[in-house]
């Protein structure tokens, strides 16, 4: 199935998993917030440049990778498009790779505004950018 390049505002609060972790510590939640939003954006586009290379073992990869943080984050739909999405790379069909790249950034873009906003305690002013 090829996906919907749509995508739909976000809310996000961390997951009660993460908050025990982070002891309350709202410091160690932006923290994770900025690495999340770093590492899966650079993902992301490795993920770009192995298409442009028919590299789909490295798309694979890279999708698994996300899929992980994303579930660990409370990213769900952008975990279960990566999931899709490496089940797609197994077919080795750039055509169905494109646009699930496409939704996967859809939701990142997303869910990183959505965490910026609760990294900013929801008055408008993001403590991470999105």
């Amino acid at each position: 199935m090829i996906p919907s390049p749509l995508s739909q505002r976000q809310d996000w609060s961390p997951p009660e998993l993460l908050l025990e972790a982070a002891a309350d510590d709202d410091t160690l939640i932006i923290k994770l917030i900025d690495a999340f939003s770093t590492d899966t954006g650079a993902r992301i586009d490795t993920m770009r440049q192995a298409l442009a290379g028919s590299d789909f073992t490295r798309i694979r990869a890279e999708a698994h990778t996300i899929k992980g943080s994303a579930s660990q984050m409370g990213a769900d739909a952008l975990a279960e498009a990566c999931r899709e999405l490496e089940m797609a790379a197994n077919l080795h069909d750039a055509r169905l790779i494109s646009p699930w790249l496409t939704r996967i950034q859809g939701l990142f873009d997303d869910m990183r505004g959505a965490m910026s906003v609760y990294a900013g305690g929801g008055n408008g002013e993001p403590l991470v950018t999105p």
